[in-house]
């Protein structure tokens, strides 16, 4: 007996080791007939969105082990996309068979069945059209499975950041987002983009594509190398890893190039198939033509990726006029169109840009900060603005503010800010309402730096005695600043009262 297209199905699917252009191809669960196939299918989809396994797809091994009652077809030679146009043709034929058959059994009362299969005609075409439409009633078993993925606090339904308390907020990087990183120069978001992009590569097994007009190609990957070893970036430009102890052993040296040898190994072996995970960096910059959204919209349908990564896109070109500048009517151009391509392609697009001057007084406030074009701060479904900490000559602290966000209510969160050695979440001891630390058998508990409110980001960047920036536009115009002086003079004259009292 020749296997279902539903079998065959989830057979290639296991043995390419990809589901992406299955779920790409608008197949779900509920478009499988067979209903031991469509629990495997379901199992597939969990087992790829899992923290544990994310990214990887069950072998057939694996599936049998769960199902073992379920024979699956045997290896053929056919790719993936041949057997998803199968799969979806005798879905509509399936469909069209049980149209003919209400047909032939109500050709009695044609008042009756004309209208019927007139409306399941209609059906049929408009699925052939490029648009995403969703009756309620027929789509309620995909709304119980995102519930049951939400409940299940394993699966992530995107693309994981490389912070926990993050994707606990939203869920990883969802298909169609547009997400900005911004910050004043120097603030290392571009370093903080690239390592969401490098994790979702290494840790994630994602295809990524860094499009970058700020800097070569060569820099962007020489960061990416380190922070795939985590080794200092300053120690990789002066050349001296060797004299850095890595901590699995050896040095930083042996990692790096230990790397360079087994790096293209690794693709292959993690992802069989037609589409490899992979880390793509490019820019045009010597196209003269190049620099716009059509040329990244020519990129992404060259390398398919499953991320993207756009550094510096107040850089790129309005292809609407062909102009490239700052002028917030270009740069809003820039943004919707950036928009666009996030949603055509059905993937998470990551974008850095600049924080305006005002940001320094106002950090974290809100999304006005994002300079040239409120348009940013209109379009993007996430937005976070980075504020460094300069802690000393080798270590920085990165505030991480959630400015704009279609889902989250988190004011954002802190990480360690050393390029490429260390951006893991900063953690603090914990405290009660009062501010006294909390005890676990005499030892102080420490937990990741939450944000909860903007206030709580001034306190990071407060130094002792400082007074809250914001808090001259409370005071008044009749009351004064305390100033340094007056500070000492004040010491000054209790000192004074001391030694006349211990006199007496």
């Amino acid at each position: 007996m020749a296997a279902s297209a539903d079998l065959r199905l989830i057979a290639k699917i296991a043995d390419v080791g990809q589901i992406k252009p299955v779920l790409d191809a608008g197949i779900t669960a509920d478009k499988f007939k067979d209903h031991d196939a469509r629990l495997m299918f379901e199992f597939i989809v969990l087992y790829y969105k899992s923290r544990r396994t994310m990214g990887d797809i069950p072998t057939r091994e694996l599936l049998a082990e769960h199902y073992p009652t379920v024979e699956l077809p045997p290896v053929d030679r056919l790719k993936l996309s041949s057997v998803i146009e199968e799969f979806l043709s005798m879905s509509i034929k399936s469909r069209v068979q049980q149209l003919l058959d209400y047909m032939v059994e109500e050709s009695a009362s044609p008042v009756t069945m004309l209208p019927k299969a007139q409306q399941t005609i209609n059906e049929l075409l408009k699925d052939k059209r490029n648009s995403v439409d969703i009756v309620v009633a027929e789509f309620l078993h995909d709304a119980a499975l995102r519930y049951e993925e939400a409940k299940n606090r394993d699966v992530l339904k995107g693309i994981p950041y490389p912070w926990k308390v993050l994707n606990d907020e939203t869920q990883g990087m969802q298909p169609g987002e547009y997400i900005i990183f911004y910050g004043r120069p120097k603030s290392l978001k571009t370093f903080v983009a690239l390592k969401i992009s490098t994790h979702a590569y290494y840790s994630a097994h994602r295809r990524v594509l860094v499009y970058t007009r700020e800097m070569s190609p060569q820099q962007m990957m020489d960061r990416a190398l380190c922070m795939l070893i985590e080794a200092p970036y300053d120690a990789f430009k002066k050349g001296y890893l060797d004299q850095i102890p890595h901590p699995f052993g050896g040095t930083m040296e042996d990692a790096f190039y230990s790397t360079l040898q087994t790096l293209k190994g690794d693709e292959e072996m993690m992802s069989i198939g037609d589409k490899q995970k992979s880390l793509i960096i490019t820019s045009d910059r010597q196209d003269t033509r190049g620099g716009g959204v059509t040329g990244l919209r020519r990129k992404i349908e060259d390398y398919q990726p499953d991320l993207v990564f756009v550094d510096a896109v107040y850089l790129m070109r309005n292809d609407r006029n062909g102009t490239r500048s700052v002028k917030w009517h270009d740069q809003a151009a820039i943004s919707q169109d950036l928009k666009e391509v996030a949603q055509d392609f059905n993937l998470p697009l990551i974008a850095t840009l600049q924080a305006n001057r005002g940001s320094e007084q106002a950090k974290g406030e809100s999304a006005s900060n994002m300079a040239f074009a409120d348009a940013y701060a209109q379009d993007c479904d996430l937005g976070c603005e980075i504020i460094k900490k300069r802690v000393d000559s080798t270590h920085n602290e990165l505030a991480i503010a959630i400015t704009a966000s279609r889902e989250t209510n988190m004011a954002g969160f802190a990480i360690h800010g050393d390029p490429c050695e260390n951006f893991g979440i900063l953690h603090k001891p914990v405290t009660d309402k009062y501010g006294v630390p909390i005890l676990d058998n005499g030892k102080e508990q420490w937990g990741p730096v939450i944000f909860q409110e903007t206030a709580d980001i001034y306190k990071m960047f407060k130094k002792p005695a400082e007074d809250d920036p914001r808090d001259a536009s409370r005071r008044g115009p009749n009351t004064k600043t305390p100033t340094k002086e007056g500070g000492l003079a004040n010491v000054a004259k209790m000192i004074e009262q001391a030694a006349v009292r211990s006199q007496r």
